[in-house]
C-alpha cells in the first residue's frame, strides 16, 4: 500500500501526520521526505521524524538550506533537482505501508516543470490531504482536493488536523468538509511527536477511519 502525503499550505501538520501513519506499522513502513528547503543540517528535521516512527533512518531525496521553495533555493545555492536521479529513488522506494511526504502545499514546484503533483503521479499513489483545523480550511482543502482530481489522481482522504495552532472555528469544519466531500475525512489530535506509543495510537485511528 503506498500513500503520498501532501497539504493545503506549509506549516499544516504533514510532517507529524505521516508519522502517525507510520508508527502504526513501525518496523514494516517506510516513510520518505521527497526533498525539504530550510535544512541548515542535512537530513532535517521532517526526514528525521519520518525515520524516527517509522523505525528507519532518515530518507530525502535532497535538501536546501534557504528556507524558500524549493526550485528557488535550488537555484541559490546552485544545486539543482536532478530530475532522473530523483525518479530513479521515488520509484525504487519499498515500505508496507509506503508513505511519501510532499513539500510545502500541492502545487510547490521543485523545478520550473516538475512540480509536486508530478511526484505523486510519478509514485503513483492515492493522495492524503493533510487540512489545518482552522478558518479558511473549507476553501483551501476543496481546491487542493479538486486539483489533486483534476490532476487525474486518486483522492485518498482527508485528515483534519487540530494539532497545530487553530483560531476556535473548528466546531463545525469536520462535518462541513464530510458533507462537501465524498471522501473520508478524519480528525487528528494532538500528538506528541517524541513518543512513538502516542504517534502508533494516533496512527491507528487515523488508518481505521481512512478505510
Amino acid at each position: 500500500m503506498k500513500r503520498f502525503v501532501t497539504g493545503t499550505d506549509t506549516e499544516v501538520g504533514k510532517t507529524v501526520i505521516t508519522a502517525c501513519l507510520a508508527a502504526a506499522h513501525r518496523g514494516r513502513a517506510h516513510a520518505a521526505k521527497i526533498v525539504a528547503s530550510g535544512v541548515d543540517t542535512p537530513p532535517g528535521d521532517d526526514a528525521a521524524l519520518l525515520g524516527f516512527a517509522a523505525g528507519h533512518d532518515p530518507d530525502v531525496f535532497a535538501t536546501w538550506s534557504a528556507p524558500l521553495s524549493p526550485h528557488r533555493a535550488a537555484a541559490l545555492e546552485g544545486r539543482p533537482l536532478d530530475v532522473e536521479a530523483f525518479r530513479r529513488w521515488l520509484v525504487g522506494l519499498r515500505g508496507d505501508p509506503l508513505l511519501v511526504e510532499g513539500v510545502g502545499g500541492w502545487r510547490v514546484p521543485l523545478t520550473r516543470a516538475l512540480h509536486v503533483p508530478d511526484v505523486a503521479r510519478m509514485l503513483g499513489a492515492p493522495v492524503l490531504v493533510v487540512a489545518a483545523d482552522r478558518l479558511g480550511v473549507l476553501s483551501h482543502t476543496l481546491l487542493t482536493c479538486e486539483s489533486i482530481r483534476a490532476a487525474g489522481l486518486e483522492l485518498a482522504g482527508v485528515v483534519l488536523n487540530r494539532g497545530v495552532p487553530g483560531d476556535g472555528s473548528s466546531a463545525y469544519n469536520h462535518d462541513d468538509l464530510v458533507a462537501l466531500l465524498d471522501v473520508p475525512v478524519v480528525v487528528a489530535p494532538p500528538v506528541d511527536p517524541s513518543d512513538p506509543a502516542d504517534l502508533a495510537r494516533v496512527g491507528r485511528a487515523l488508518w481505521a477511519g481512512l478505510a
